[in-house]
């Protein structure tokens, strides 16, 4: 009996399991002397453990329990006395923390209902009247949550881990809207770059409605982790719940399939017609080039005032096409939000990280859509505001910061001594990017590079695209309407707040630049630029 538990053989494999538990040799040890005391007692006191390495471990990772608890002030959890019957087959034969570990991941999953009394009764050792008391039920409803609790982690531990691909290779969400944002950017704030936890459920609520804990299981992430992003979307009205309470994602996702549907006969369309495309388009460019306000621009940033024209009056041709074929959603219909905005959401996917997206000829000729921020009363100014469409001759810019560009941008087209800047400090470091951009140049001194107009003379801008509008759409209608009758997106048979026009958006999305580029190969349009052209104008307005 004495050999049969001699632990000294045990010691260096004890002090391993430790070391990669804590992670560091000094608390190993400590861990390691505990447990083996703790066994010596035990045995002493007549314990006959059936399989010794096993009950070792046990101790072992109660110990380290122990500390934690000391540490991070943790409950302890007892592995010995856990009430679950786990298959014989999942059982871990030579280590026993393994369940441990399961029986934890296990509990993160469960609904918050039943997570709590779970908590509280077995890590927190609460009686059933207790947690009663506390969660202000009856003690039978802390009685059958506890039971089906036990069973979810029971299924859960004995069955393969459901994770989806999403969990492991995630796809990226990003953001874009038309309409008003609302007072704190939304729907932008609600679904950062960084935040791609709450751009995951996004994606997978996407297809079909999921519970919180389908979420949680499908991610492989915490129920508890899941359920106040997903409080946070609903509330944001990004998400709706189903009279079930499941949830889904309520508005449109494009993948890159769906962008790229009609691409290939959207160039052979502009090769093919592309006169009928610029001959209206010239006689436009031609008239903003003798406004007085186009002349006074530098060299560098009259071609992207010009570069900015032609894809407004272009865009709005498309869009003129798309109401032709769908109808039009007036902004009156735009819905109002809680957050203070008035607008329709919409999102991309993308496989992977954004700037690793294949360099193929379809980006050369996509078009983020028109971004403005405006600002109101800062320094002279009764309103200042940034327009940009982001294309390949041209960067759009980081739309999270464009707030402190457009205060920036005015400072220094003002040429405001630095000592003197309000704008955030911090922009400093991007200036390299900016100026790689076409947003600035450095000389002897940092410039802005983009056309500043006035807010009258951009509505003489926009009066101008919108008199050319009819005018090319009457001459293009034809040879566009087909590639709208092939390229929709189907939504999910679910989703039913999705504006008609949003599933034809993309259907003639390469247009605009197909045109623009054409032009520019036969010497239209920026002729001789060999430097980036963001399509981009800072609008302002003096009190």
């Amino acid at each position: 009996m004495e050999n049969q538990y001699d632990l000294s053989g045990y010691v260096d494999r004890l002090y391993s399991a430790a070391v990669k538990k804590a992670r560091d040799t000094y608390i190993a040890e400590d861990i390691t002397q505990e447990t083996l005391l703790a066994a010596c007692s035990q045995l002493a006191r007549g314990k006959q453990p059936h399989n010794l390495w096993a009950w070792l471990l046990t101790i072992l990772s109660n110990k380290y329990c122990d500390w934690l608890r000391e540490k991070y002030n943790r409950p302890q959890v007892s592995f010995e006395e856990y009430p679950f019957e786990i298959a014989e087959e999942n059982k871990p034969q030579d280590d026993s923390a393994k369940m441990l570990e399961a029986v934890l991941r296990e509990l993160g999953y469960l609904a918050r209902i039943h997570r709590e009394v779970m908590v509280l009764f077995y890590l927190h050792s609460h009686s059933v009247d207790q947690i009663a008391e506390e969660l202000g039920i009856p003690s039978g409803t802390v009685k059958s949550r506890l039971s089906i609790g036990r069973q979810h982690i029971r299924k859960g531990v004995n069955s393969m881990e459901n994770h989806t691909k999403q969990s492991y290779e995630p796809d990226i969400l990003q953001i874009a809207c038309s309409g008003k944002e609302g007072l704190r950017r939304e729907p932008f704030s609600l679904v950062p770059s960084s935040d791609r936890l709450a751009q995951s459920i996004l994606i997978q609520a996407y297809q079909k409605p999921l519970t919180e804990v389908e979420l949680a299981r499908s991610l492989g992430v915490p129920a508890a982790f899941v359920e106040p992003v997903v409080e946070k979307l609903t509330q944001g009205e990004l998400m709706q719940r189903t009279h079930g309470g499941k949830v889904y994602t309520d508005f449109i996702l494009f993948t890159y399939k769906d962008r790229k549907a009609t691409f290939e006969e959207q160039l052979s369309t502009v090769e093919t017609h592309f006169q009928l495309f610029w001959e209206k388009t010239a006689k436009a460019l031609e008239e903003l080039r003798e406004k007085p306000w186009c002349l006074r621009q530098s060299q560098h940033a009259r071609a992207k005032l010009e570069l900015y024209f032609c894809l407004k009056l272009l865009a709005n041709v498309q869009a003129s096409v798309l109401e032709h074929c769908v109808g039009s959603l007036p902004y009156s219909e735009y819905p109002y939000r809680k957050d203070g905005g008035r607008w329709i959401a919409l999102g991309m996917l993308f496989s992977g990280e954004i700037s690793s997206q294949p360099d193929d000829a379809f980006w050369k000729y996509s078009v983020n859509g028109e971004m403005g921020y405006a600002e109101k009363n800062f320094r002279d100014t009764k309103y200042l505001e940034l327009r940009s469409y982001g294309t390949s001759l041209g960067k759009w810019p980081d739309y999270e910061a464009v707030p402190s560009y457009v205060k920036w941008f005015y400072e220094l087209w003002e040429k405001v001594p630095s000592g003197e800047w309000v704008s955030d400090p911090h922009i400093l470091q991007d200036t390299d990017s900016l100026t790689l951009q076409g947003f600035l140049k450095q000389e002897k001194e940092l410039e802005l590079d983009i056309p500043a107009i006035s807010l009258t003379e951009y509505g003489e801008l926009c009066g101008l695209a919108s008199a050319y509008v009819p005018k090319v759409t009457s001459r293009v209608q034809e040879v566009l309407l087909p590639l709208f009758e092939s390229g929709y997106v189907r939504l999910p048979s679910h989703l039913k707040s999705v504006p008609k026009g949003q599933q034809y958006m993309f259907c003639c999305c390469s247009i605009p630049m197909a045109v623009i580029l054409q032009a520019k190969e036969k010497g239209l349009l920026l002729k001789g630029v060999d430097y980036p052209v963001p399509a981009a104008l800072l609008i302002l307005e003096k009190n």
